[in-house]
């Protein structure tokens, strides 16, 4: 028969666990914290950094500024048409914008995947417009749409948008990727890259303000475009809602990319309420093989890969806008060339006219259809041809469920 252990052998035997348990939490916490950082971009040294222009040009650096503004929860039925945020942000042309009295530290491309969310794209319109320019942020918007009845794929819409993006301008260096339904509470949230996957939503409301788990990049994230393109981008393959941010995470992990995101009270996002989609079908079992598939990314698209579909822009000049006067030469000339008329025609028509009147359904679907592409590019694509021709994986991998509940921060 055993014999029973002493009380001060039952003692020492818990004392050492407890202490072995102790150890292993400590060594865990410091392996976490050494890649997930809670911090504040990094950005270029402050010197030289000036927003007073010298000599007439601009050869300062901005400064990032951090004014702060006070940004409401918007009512969801009042979001703005697209004539108030042209008379709202008269100087935006393409989506675009820059600082006129400064050298912007970076230029950024904001990258929205969208589908069917017209009410959540004007309410995030407004929102962005106004705290790029406070930052001083040289920024693009893109808002890449999904045509067809295929499964929403917001990683590969992503990659269509990084890739066309480059097209249209080679000079942007910085992505922040953007979903249509998280509106920024906080103004001193600085839409920036700097070495590491910032995470900007840090505190999103439906998640009471904190992040599900550690390694989370949901929502909004900015990326360098050097580190874009070390990881190959998002993956192509998750068809329906869920794990490409996961896999974007886990990708900057095995390149020595860490995470880090905001305090929570800097990033807090609003998230406007919609009816919200089932995770696709297999989904974690995709993620656990995502070492075998890093070729499945940016390296795997061609102009094969997808269509891009040219939308249908009204060119009948019966259309009287209220412009604001202010409205730049940009945007004038970009409307003139839509309505097959001059400049001077729509700068007549701007001074002429005061308001929309008496116009039909159609007519207001015409007006936003010439507006949108003054507050930020519209690439719609058909993204069929890649479902049917999927990536291939290099080889066959599959990550431990030890590793998987880490990943997770089960354990």
């Amino acid at each position: 028969m055993k014999k029973p252990l002493l009380p001060f052998e039952v003692l020492s035997y818990r004392c050492v666990t407890g202490i072995v348990f102790f150890i292993l939490a400590i060594i865990c916490l410091f392996h976490r914290s050494s890649r997930v950082l809670v911090m504040y971009p990094k950005m270029p040294s402050g010197e030289g950094c000036d927003d007073t222009p010298l000599n007439g040009r601009r050869s300062r650096l901005c400064c990032p500024s951090t004014h702060s503004s006070k940004l409401i929860h918007p009512i969801r039925d009042l979001a703005p048409t697209y004539v108030q945020l042209i008379h709202e942000f008269p100087s935006v042309c393409r989506g675009s914008w820059e600082p006129t009295s400064c050298q912007a530290h970076q230029k950024v491309a904001i990258l929205i995947p969208f589908r069917s969310r017209e009410l959540q794209l004007r309410l995030l319109l407004g929102r962005l417009h106004l705290i790029l320019q406070q930052q001083n942020v040289a920024y693009s918007i893109f808002v890449i749409d999904q045509s067809g009845a295929d499964p929403f794929n917001r990683g590969l819409l992503l990659n269509i948008g990084i890739r066309e993006s480059l097209r249209r301008d080679p000079n942007i260096n910085c992505f922040v990727f953007h979903d249509v339904d998280l509106l920024p509470e906080n103004s001193q949230n600085l839409y920036y890259c700097d070495s590491s996957l910032r995470h900007l939503a840090s505190g999103v409301d439906e998640f009471r303000y904190h992040v599900p788990f550690s390694n989370y990049a949901g929502g909004v994230t900015s990326l360098s475009k050097d580190n874009v393109l070390k990881i190959n981008g998002f993956p192509n393959r998750y068809w329906g809602w869920g794990n490409e941010d996961d896999e974007l995470a886990a990708r900057c992990m095995v390149n020595d990319i860490n995470l880090s995101r905001p305090p929570e009270h800097i990033g807090r996002y609003h998230a406007v309420s919609h009816v919200k989609a089932l995770r696709g079908a297999g989904h974690y079992d995709l993620f656990l093989s995502f070492r075998g598939y890093l070729n499945d990314g940016l390296s795997a698209l061609n102009d094969h890969s997808y269509h891009v579909i040219r939308e249908h822009v009204p060119t009948h000049q019966t259309l009287l806008l209220p412009f604001p006067p202010s409205l730049n030469t940009c945007a004038l000339t970009q409307l003139a060339v839509s309505l097959n008329t001059s400049v001077a025609a729509v700068r007549e028509a701007i001074w002429n006219t005061a308001y929309l009147t008496n116009l039909t359904n159609v007519q207001w679907i015409d007006v936003d259809r010439l507006l949108r592409p003054i507050l930020y590019t519209h690439i719609t694509v058909d993204v069929s041809p890649i479902r049917s021709t999927p990536v291939q994986p290099l080889k066959r991998t599959r990550e431990s469920w030890i590793w998987f509940l880490r990943f997770y921060g089960w354990i």
